[in-house]
Order: structure tokens, then sequence, then C-alpha cells
């Protein structure tokens, strides 16, 4: 591979410019016109440092990368969101072995197939009609998992967490690398306003004799459905999965760093307060979704089955042990928001993590 095209790849995989060109000629030696370097994620070097943050790469076939650059450059050039009708689009990355990346779109109206297929021209893709809306669970199940603060006053991701009324899982502890802060973080539809709105309002920890405070809303976010919560003084975020063994979180995965993972076929897992620990495969990333309306919600990882998720798991991660040192500890894909409910579809969806780091620096 030559010097320019390898800068290019490293930069479109989320390396800037200025450290593309500084990587040493070794690495420039470990890949050939058979395989690219892609930046797969963003870890801590040192698990316990969040300022540690740092690119970690691995190689893939060319090929398939070629040809998901392709997918992702159209998908976001066609903005398929704003097509009347349409309220969902993703792009579903190929195997290693057998390539096939897509575009996945669900609609309102199938007799926009023919539209769809014009605007795509050559771009392989699939169309779900979406039909009705949810009703619900039946709301009376307690939840699966709580911290007993018995156990310590770190409080891990996947247990049970509420707004005095209705229930959600918390993240494993959100970094705000900038401001040098730790928040534990939650679904914004919890609370369902948007920036300040929700400032001050209170979140409590579920356990099994009750509830406990464990901070005040900071900041909402509700295109990235997400909620930052400024802990108290009795409790401490922690960069842990509930039941996980490990369960150290220590980063994130990129976008590529997620089409990886579908392209090698591997499970991702994630511990809700409602339905505990379930596991499956990335069905499709780098989404658009405006099935509960505005704000559109952009970034978004489609994975597992229906029965992974119920109310009450919103705000559980999906994630994967860092496939290149997977004793090294985990590393988040996703912050889960809803599943489907219509024929023809069946998986979970929610905001990548990535999307946090790009927009807002935050981390896990």
């Amino acid at each position: 591979m030559g010097r320019r095209r390898f800068v290019e790849t490293l930069v479109g995989a989320g390396f800037s410019a200025a450290m593309a060109s500084c990587l040493s000629a070794s690495e420039f030696e470990a890949a050939d016109d058979e395989e690219v370097p892609i930046v797969y994620a963003h870890r801590r070097a040192d698990p316990a440092d969040p300022a540690s943050i740092e690119p970690v790469t691995k190689l893939v076939p060319a090929r398939w990368y070629d040809e998901l650059r392709r997918v992702f450059e159209t998908h976001a050039s066609l903005d398929l969101a704003e097509l009347e009708g349409v309220v969902s689009s993703a792009v579903s990355p190929g195997s290693y072995e057998e390539l096939g990346a897509s575009i996945r779109i669900d609609t309102v109206d199938a007799g926009l197939r023919d539209r769809i297929a014009g605007l795509l021209e050559d771009t392989p893709f699939d169309v779900s009609v979406v039909e009705g809306r949810p009703e619900g669970d039946a709301g009376d199940v307690g939840p699966e998992r709580t911290h007993d603060l018995a156990d310590g006053v770190e409080v891990p991701g996947g247990v049970a967490c509420s707004d005095g009324e209705s229930m959600a899982t918390l993240t494993p502890a959100l970094y705000d690398r900038d401001r040098e802060r730790v928040f534990f973080a939650t679904a914004n539809h919890l609370y369902g306003g948007e920036g300040d709105e929700m400032r001050g309002e209170e979140c409590r920890l579920i356990t099994d004799d009750g509830t406990h405070s464990m901070g005040v809303v900071e900041r909402g976010y509700r295109e990235e459905d997400i909620a930052l919560v400024r802990p108290t003084e009795e409790v401490v975020p922690t960069s842990r999965i509930a039941g996980e063994l490990p369960g150290e979180v220590v980063g994130t995965f990129t976008k590529l760093g997620l089409a990886d993972l579908k392209a090698r076929g591997a499970e991702v897992r994630k511990t809700g307060a409602r339905t505990g620990l379930t596991s499956g495969s990335i069905e499709a990333i780098d989404g658009v979704s405006c099935i509960y309306g505005d704000p559109c919600k952009g970034g978004q990882v489609k994975w597992g089955e229906e029965s992974d998720f119920l109310d009450g798991d919103s705000g559980s991660v999906c994630y994967h042990p860092d496939p290149e040192a997977p004793d090294d500890g985990l590393l988040v894909c996703g912050v889960n928001k809803a599943r489907t409910w219509w024929p023809g579809e069946n998986y979970v969806w929610g905001t990548a993590a990535y999307v946090l780091e790009d927009r807002y620096g935050y981390t896990f």
C-alpha cells in the first residue's frame, strides 16, 4: 500500500491527518494491497485514567473496506430519512469473506421501493414496512438487576434507576474528559426534556429495600437519548458492568469497529435492569431513526432481537470484549433505547457510543 492511500485510509478511519502522517515505517510495512488499517476503538491505556484514551488499530481486508466506504458515502449523501415515508435507514456491513454491504430501510409506505431503488442505483438495499405502534409491556414486572449499597458505594452499569415513577438502566461511568468529570448516565426519555430543562431533577438508585438518591440531572440530550446525572457524595459511578467477569469497561468502539464486529459475526452483550444479561449479533450501524418523530436520531446501532429488551432496559449499553485484547476489558458499542414491533424486522436499537465522543467528548 502506498503512503498516500495509507494516510487517507487512516484519516477516513478516525485518525487526524497529523497522527496518520507520524506513524512509523513498521506500521506501513504491516499493511499491503490486501489489507488496510482501521481504528477499531478508542481505549484507555491506563484503565484508571480517563485522559489516557488512545486509538487502537487492526488490519482488515481492503476489498471489504472499499465496499463499505462506498456504501457509507451513499447512505450519507442521500439522507434517506428526509424522504417522506422513510422512518429509518442504516448500513449493514458485509462479511469479510463474501462482502455484501447494503442499506436497510424502514418505511411506512411500501410504494417507495421503486423510488428508493432509483436513488440508490447500484447500491444493494432492503426495505421493511413499519406498521402500527408498540403496545407496551404489562408494566408490573420488577427489576431483574439492582445494586445493594451494602455491597459498596461504587455503582456499576446495568442496574436499575428511577426518576421516582418510571424505571431505566444505568450506563457504566461516563467521562467528560474536557472538564475532568465523571457522571452516571441513563436514558434521556426517562425525563423527557432537553439540555438544561431537566437540570436538578433527581435520579434514584433502586435497591432491594427501596430507592436511594444517587444524584441530580446535569444535562439531557434528546437526540442521543442520554441524560447525565451528577452524583451525590454518597455514591460513585464506576467503569464496570454488573454481573460481568471481567466487567471493566475500558473504552468505546468506533463506527468501523462496529462494522468489524458485524463482519466477523461477533455477538455483543447487554445487561439491563429488566431483562438482565442477553446477547445478539449486530444487524446494522450508522443508522438514522425517525420512528419516534422529531428529532431524528443519527448514529444508531441495531443489534439482537426484540426479546433482548423490555421497558426499563433503556439506558443499558451493549458491549463486547476488546477483540484484539479480550482479557483487557470491555468496549461499549452503544446505549440502548428501544426495540422493533413490526413484521419483518427484529432488533434493539440505540445511539452508538462513538457518537457521544465525536459530538461531546464523552467516553466510557
